[in-house]
């Protein structure tokens, strides 16, 4: 398409070497970016909101957490969006969008005063602001990175996968201590701004110069044609025969399971980001202790995401859920029986180290794997609109749970539940693609 040519200032297929890597690097880049959108990012500029409008934090949890589900509804017609006019586009106007969205942030406070500076008028400016930024970032811009780099890799898209992933994660785990420095030395509006020109400004150069579709557009092939009976051999453990539509996907089970197994997953790692420091204080542990969790979860993540990425290449998915599943009832084991002494806490970063390093995982391959590449970005769409949808109902889920019994305990029974359900159900699923080995 011609608004396409605008993005092809340099041509994949005049590179030396794979451009696939090239693709790699950029959309990690993209996912990266995504962060002023993401829970982890948002909440490095909660106080400073609660300081500059006036409002509680019962009212900010109760915006965000609409404004988180409304965004997921309109996920599915971005990623229809995606499939038609590719990856640079796609991504290039979320990195806009969110840049316009955290602008318009940046000057809630004077904004709110223009419309008379009530806690309502306050509540619903900053649930518009929440609306877009989740949509253009968690959303749109995440979808659009994900995407295109699962479509430059087949055979070794396991592995590309698991590398995203693990430097993602590094990412998101320094964005709060990036947000908080620039806030100390800008003020939180003007970090927004310096965080908004780089989304709205420098990230657009580099869509524009690297992002790049399908390589088959390019004449070029998946995972560059290189060690061609290899990959062959690879391909053809998990062929795909034919590629769904959005209607047809939407009728398999195997999408609503899982895309479930990151969805749920999803609910906890807000639910438990949004009052970890509550959740540890309920068993003794400090504030300190609390926030350092996420150190020994981040070792068990990175190494959990290289081992599984490998595997996936050579495995069916199943069994990646099935450790998914299994690890996230350990996690749960552990936030109920939670103590400063025992191995129970152990239990639970180990638990919740293993799905946080094979979520992103299993939701990147089981898309192509399963549905093909043809309606990828509308079929991502889809599943992008449960897991996000799931992730606003993750504080709200903590919170109640502490206020009706006075524990989390109730959250950590009812997500583990969730998760049985999710293991019982992965029995009787499977690759839509195996069905049609026999018309082949």
């Amino acid at each position: 398409m011609r608004i396409n040519q605008l993005f092809n200032v340099l041509a994949p297929q005049r590179v030396p070497f794979f451009y696939g890597w090239v693709i790699l690097i950029v959309g990690t880049i993209g996912l990266l970016m995504s962060a002023p959108g993401q829970t982890i990012g948002v909440s490095a500029f909660t106080d400073s909101l609660l300081a500059a409008l006036d409002i509680s934090r019962d009212q900010i949890s109760v915006a965000y957490m609409i404004g988180t589900m409304l965004s997921a509804f309109f996920l599915t017609k971005a990623g229809r969006f995606f499939d038609r006019f590719g990856a640079a586009l796609t991504a290039f106007v979320a990195s806009v969008g969110l840049a316009i969205a955290i602008i318009y942030l940046s000057y809630i406070d004077r904004i709110s005063i223009v419309f008379g500076g009530s806690a309502v008028a306050k509540v619903l400016l900053i649930l518009i602001g929440f609306i877009f930024i989740r949509f253009f970032a968690q959303g749109v811009l995440t979808l659009a990175s994900r995407t295109m780099v699962v479509k430059w890799f087949d055979a070794r898209r396991g592995l590309a996968v698991g590398v995203m992933s693990v430097f993602a994660a590094y990412g998101f785990a320094m964005a709060p201590v990036l947000f908080d420095s620039m806030i100390s030395a800008y003020d939180w509006s003007g970090a927004w701004r310096m965080i908004a020109f780089c989304s709205g400004i420098l990230f657009p150069i580099v869509i524009i110069l690297f992002f790049k579709n399908e390589p088959e557009s390019y004449g070029l092939k998946a995972d560059g044609g290189a060690r061609h009976h290899e990959r062959e051999q690879r391909k053809s453990r998990f062929p795909v025969y034919r590629d769904f539509t959005l209607g047809e996907a939407r009728r398999t089970l195997s999408l609503w399971v899982f895309a479930g197994y990151p969805a749920l997953f999803g609910l906890v790692t807000t639910g438990f980001t949004f009052h970890v420091v509550s959740v540890f204080a309920e068993y003794g542990f400090s504030r300190a202790q609390a926030i350092s969790v996420f150190q020994p979860v981040a070792i068990v993540s990175v190494i959990s995401s290289l081992t599984c990425s490998w595997l996936t290449d050579y495995i069916k998915l199943k069994y990646l859920a099935f450790l998914f599943g299994i690890a996230a009832l350990f996690a749960m084991y552990g936030v109920i029986h939670l103590s400063v002494e025992g191995p129970d806490y152990w239990i639970m970063i180990i638990g919740y180290g293993i799905c946080s390093g094979v979520h992103s995982l299993l939701i990147s391959l089981f898309l192509p794997r399963f549905y093909g590449k043809t309606h990828l970005g509308a079929i991502t769409g889809q599943a992008m609109t449960l897991v996000v949808f799931a992730s606003a109902l993750g504080p709200i889920l903590f919170s109640q749970s502490l206020s009706l019994t006075g524990h989390y305990s109730a959250a950590a029974y009812i997500v583990g539940a969730g998760f049985v359900l999710l293991i019982l159900l992965t029995f009787v699923t499977s690759n839509p693609q195996e069905g049609l080995s026999d018309h082949h």
